[in-house]
């Protein structure tokens, strides 16, 4: 990971910007701080509800579409747009009462941090999770010993069977006086939770935002796309670039959507548009007979806003990790389940990033600490949200009553101070990579902290209280995709692009945190006891995952898994290393970004766009410089709005329709 140098050829502010944006900042390079307006906030609160319903119906029950499987919430990305064409409308008609810029980025910060409740890796993951343990155990899996005498009843449902049945098969109503009250416990010990652990995250991103974003400048390349509909809408709506792109993007999805529908109708090969199953049959390389080929639009658009870097690391340690596989085939290696333990290898990665992220930060975290503790020479806590000592309060009492509820849980201290650490460490990793180099996504798939404590001290040690607090833990461990730390994050960087001031900002945040998470579960359980969880990819997964885990680890001890953690610690050292290289050497290209994230679900499916994205990108700004790569920036904003549009629009169709239809980003 780089400090606050800029890795690409183009330029650090590639946003387009309107002849009237330019004369302003010439004439007020300086304008006023301003508040987030209480309209902005009152239409974020009033789309919670219907986008987190979406989400569930679509991610969840269908299976038709994962928005929040990826750094840019199309679902959300889509609304902005929606709104940003009316509001084109409106500055024509009534000009005053149009949204500005500020307005615009406050409803899609407060709208990503809501998406981050309902996604795919927290709330869907736990409303299933808590009514299937009871639901489930029966005399022949004998549950009701291996697991429940482990589990307390207040933080399971366990009280009303039929709440428990009607959640999985469906055809219920969560509008039932005893459902609710079956739910009231389990969810106010975990909405408790949801709120120091997001409280504790917030805090430690407001350690670092105002070094991020004022003094390193990072880029947030996540953040520019929708910045862009924000502030330069009708320039963008000008382009015939964009237009192309979009209908190519556009098209495509539409095409592949009637076949979806209509098997007879052509379709444009995009989703496994090549495999490799057919051709590598024999060892070695049927190690990696699963790689397969996409050519996901929207993944070439994306790819241009990130450095060059990233995007070469990603498709190079992806093949890296390939050849590994091979290597071991090849090799013969029988006694060691999981070599070369590419996942726990990654996993080593995320702890080097975050590592690397407080290396880099850390003259200014010297100053917060003095700052804190009322020493000279201490960081000004000007312009941010609130003071150093107060956000280290605050941060305490949250770190304390997640340590206070995991040992409630059956938990020791000790182990849940080195799993929150561990987590942190994850959270600070992720949202730093976001901030400097947008990587499309973040997976990290079943290498949690609990995974990493069981390979290296093994369930005979971790005792099964430790194993039961692990398990209520797997929601929000499961994966790290729609991670709320990045997006916060990201909220503060529009705040000081559109001259809010960060308290103000901060504020929204935790109105779009209140409102989210009550939108999450409200959307959860009016759809479930509908549709039901059971019979369904994700229900079934979410529901049982956890729970036949630690069947296993309570049924089966396991000794410590070494091979496991000494992979882990290669991860970590040769992360640390690739991060040491690129900080003495400007023409080193291998980013350990790219080799902590190349392990993942979502890599399998976005490195080829990712080389083609690099590929396009490095020719025009070697052959072409910078002004042919802002002219060029209308064309792969097309590819991804044109992508985003024409699939919300099949997501939609298919919630109100009741059945599932095309996805063009998912399984």
């Amino acid at each position: 990971m780089a400090d606050s140098r800029n890795s690409t050829a183009a330029p650090k502010d590639p946003l387009p910007r309107s002849s009237e944006q330019r004369i302003a900042s010439a004439t007020d390079p300086n304008p006023p701080m301003r508040f987030v307006t209480v309209r902005a906030m009152a239409i974020a609160c009033a789309l919670m509800p219907v986008l987190a319903l979406w989400v569930v119906q679509s991610e969840l029950i269908w299976y038709s579409g994962h928005s929040t499987a990826i750094s840019l919430f199309f679902h959300v990305t889509f609304a902005l747009f929606l709104i940003g064409l009316v509001n084109l409308y409106v500055q024509k008609r009534w000009p005053e009462r149009a949204l500005t810029p500020g307005e615009m980025m406050t409803i899609y910060m407060m709208l990503s941090v809501a998406g981050t409740f309902c996604s795919h890796d927290l709330l869907q993951v736990m409303i299933p999770m808590l009514a299937y343990p009871n639901y489930a155990a029966n005399p022949q899996n004998n549950w009701d010993i291996v697991l429940l005498q482990h589990i307390p009843e207040w933080a399971i449902l366990s009280d009303n069977k039929e709440a428990m049945s009607g959640l999985a098969v469906g055809n219920a109503s969560m509008y039932r006086l005893d459902f609710l009250i079956a739910w009231a416990r389990p969810l106010l010990f975990w909405s408790v939770f949801i709120g120091a652990l997001v409280g504790a995250l917030l805090c430690i991103n407001l350690f670092f935002r105002k070094h991020w974003t004022e003094k390193e400048k990072l880029s947030f390349p996540i953040i520019q796309i929708p910045m862009m509909i924000a502030t330069g809408l009708e320039t963008l709506l000008k382009s015939k670039l964009f237009w192309l792109a979009f209908a190519i993007s556009g098209t495509i999805d539409i095409i592949n959507g009637i076949h979806f529908l209509n098997p007879n109708f052509p379709h444009i090969p995009i989703v496994e548009a090549f495999v490799f199953r057919d051709y590598f049959v024999e060892r070695p390389w049927s190690a990696i007979a699963d790689t397969r080929i996409d050519l996901y639009p929207f993944v070439i658009g994306l790819s241009f806003f990130i450095p060059t870097d990233l995007a070469f690391s990603c498709w190079f340690f992806f093949l890296f990790y390939r050849l590994q596989l091979v290597v071991a085939a090849a090799i013969g290696v029988h006694d060691l389940p999981g070599f070369p333990f590419i996942h726990e290898q990654a996993a080593g990665g995320y702890i080097a990033l975050g590592l690397l992220a407080i290396f880099l930060s850390r003259r200014h975290l010297m100053g917060v600490g003095r700052s804190i503790l009322g020493l000279p020479g201490g960081a000004s806590s000007e312009g941010e949200p609130m003071s150093y000592r107060m956000v280290f309060i605050l941060f305490s009492c949250c770190f304390g009553v997640l340590l206070a509820q995991g040992m409630l849980l059956g938990a020791s201290l000790y182990v849940m101070v080195i799993f929150f650490v561990i987590f942190f460490l994850y959270s600070i990793a992720i949202a730093r990579m976001r901030a400097e180099l947008g990587p499309p996504a973040h997976d990290l798939h079943a290498m949690g902290p609990d995974v990493l404590m069981h390979n290296a001290l093994g369930t005979r040690a971790l005792g099964t209280g430790n194993i039961a607090a692990f398990t209520m833990f797997f929601w929000f461990n499961r994966a790290y995709r729609a991670h709320f730390s990045p997006h916060s994050m990201e909220g503060f960087k529009a705040a000081q692009l559109t001259r809010i001031l960060a308290r103000s900002m901060m504020k929204a945040m935790v109105v779009a945190m209140i409102v989210g998470l009550a939108s999450a579960l409200w959307a959860l359980l009016h759809a479930l006891y509908i549709h039901g969880y059971g019979g369904r990819p994700a229900g079934d997964a979410f529901s049982a995952e956890a729970w036949n885990t630690m069947a296993a680890w309570v049924s089966f001890p396991q000794r410590p898994r070494m091979a496991a953690t000494v992979a882990t610690g290669i991860g970590l050292m040769f992360s640390l290393v690739l991060g040491a290289l690129r900080m003495r050497f400007t023409w080193w290209l291998w980013h350990p970004v790219g080799y902590a994230t190349a392990t993942s679900w979502s890599m399998e499916r976005l490195w080829f766009g990712l080389f083609l994205g690099w590929l396009a990108k490095s020719l025009i700004t070697r052959y072409g410089g910078a002004k042919m790569y802002r002219a060029a920036l209308p064309f792969f904003v097309g590819l991804v709005l044109g992508e985003f549009v024409v699939g919300s629009l099949w997501m939609i169709y298919g919630a109100f329709a009741n059945i599932r239809v095309y996805q063009f980003w998912g399984w």
